[in-house]
């Protein structure tokens, strides 16, 4: 390729990379504004909230005063024996008893309700942080891949364009699974959060507090659910662990299976896992990842093993399950027709830090997947 073909190509990478990367930018900004929002109506709520306690507080207050003076008022007319009296200061009672239990749980309730939205503002204050984190990240690459590939194009350096390619394809890719996966899973169930909280205040101003509470405890399932699904798709961006070794995100991985009603995924790893560059842990990880989400969503197995052995200048893994199987060459061309790069995206993910993947598989007779990294001239990073 001659210096002006390369120059040319890697122009074409950067703006593509660039143009993935502004795009994320743009997402997570539109996410912020949307949380930004989320957060201030929370506040409003809670500080609402607040004042509804205070005023509660000051009319059960007065409801506990009032119904002591008709306790008394009841025991004089008791001693003075007209029964018509007594009466009426009893059912006086009665009723003042009723308006300060009512007054007590709605004071519970709102009680309840304040800690709800203390926990839901301390989430969008964590998420807020961690997005800013996230941006300042993508702002780093951007000016990275601006800066350094004019340097490179000037200084007649030569890149593996090949790689970048692969990269290029895998984050645009990423990118919009991404929004598909939020838009699909976490945002759809806030929304109907969002909707459950307007029945439960509807309900509220009507004086139904029993339905209201049942609206805000499904709201608090609705919730909690999409803030699972938001923790599974922050650990598939960025596993936890692997500074230490691939131990700890595979453990999450099998659980988060199980839990999910997949197979059971047995893990067996032999060697040193800090032989493993730690640039290469994370591409690793994904390729498993995706080779057992493979096997639980599509294989139907019942069970998966994972099995890694390391040594001084290669690693070598096996995924294996005893799902149904497929016939390789054709689900190439089916995934390819239906837009899904699963497949796909685990060869990329291989040839990128220089591994060879290989898959075999038959209909009826499950699934082997195998990798090869070759280790040597990766000193830990």
């Amino acid at each position: 390729m001659t210096t002006g073909h390369l120059s040319t190509a890697l122009k074409s990478i950067q703006e593509k990379v660039s143009e993935t990367l502004i795009e994320s930018l743009d997402y997570i900004a539109t996410l912020r504004e949307e949380e930004l929002e989320h957060l201030h109506d929370t506040r409003e709520r809670r500080a609402q909230v607040q004042r509804d306690i205070e005023d509660v507080i000051v009319a059960s207050q007065k409801a506990e005063e009032e119904y002591r003076r008709s306790r008394l008022e009841l025991m004089e007319t008791s001693r003075s024996g007209d029964q018509q009296r007594e009466q009426i200061a009893y059912d006086r009672a009665a009723h003042l008893m009723k308006i300060r239990g009512a007054f007590e749980e709605r004071e519970k309730f709102l009680c309840r309700l304040r800690d709800d939205l203390d926990r839901a503002e301390r989430r969008a204050e964590r998420f807020l942080k961690r997005s800013e984190q996230m941006s300042g990240r993508f702002r780093m690459a951007l000016e990275f891949i601006s800066s350094n590939i004019d340097e490179a194009i000037g200084a007649g350096e030569v890149f593996d364009i090949k790689g970048m390619k692969l990269a290029c394809q895998l984050a645009e890719r990423e990118s919009r699974a991404l929004a598909r996966d939020l838009h699909d899973g976490p945002i759809q169930l806030f929304s109907s959060a969002v909707l459950q909280l307007e029945a439960a205040q509807e309900y509220l101003n009507g004086g139904d507090a029993p339905r209201a509470v049942n609206e805000l405890l499904k709201t608090r399932e609705q919730i909690q659910k999409a803030l699972g699904d938001v923790r599974s798709l922050l650990f598939q961006i960025n596993p936890s662990g692997l500074v230490e070794g691939l131990n700890k995100a595979l453990d999450r991985l099998s659980k988060d299976v199980w839990k999910a009603g997949g197979p059971e995924v047995r893990i067996r790893i032999e060697g040193d896992q800090q032989n493993i560059p730690l640039s290469f842990r994370r591409p690793l990880f994904k390729i498993i990842h995706q080779a057992v989400a493979n096997a639980f969503l599509h294989g139907k197995a019942r069970e998966v093993s994972v099995r890694l052995d390391i040594l001084k200048d290669v690693m070598r893994a096996r995924v294996s399950d005893d799902g149904v199987g497929f016939d390789v060459r054709k689900e190439r061309v089916r995934a390819q027709e239906r837009g899904s790069y699963g497949l796909i995206s685990m060869e990329e993910r291989a040839m990128m830090i220089g591994g060879n993947l290989r898959i075999e598989s038959e209909p009826g007779k499950g699934t082997n997947i195998y990798l090869s990294i070759p280790l040597v001239g990766h000193g830990e990073e």
